[in-house]
């Protein structure tokens, strides 16, 4: 490979790892779900298997 592309690749690499380092510092993650969002998601999973079953019965 092109040791110009290695470079850039690694620079990229490096400023990603820089974000992720700085998101882990900070408590609240943008787009992170709560245990009140995984909570709903089985409700709302529950009641569209039990839905959809009742429906084809």
């Amino acid at each position: 490979m092109n040791s110009q592309a290695e470079h850039v690749r690694a620079q990229d690499l490096e400023r990603r790892i820089g974000v992720y380092e700085e998101m882990e510092k900070d408590e609240q993650w943008p787009g992170a779900l709560s245990a009140m969002d995984y909570i709903a998601i089985g409700l709302m999973t529950l009641v569209l298997v039990v839905g959809f079953y009742l429906w084809g019965y």
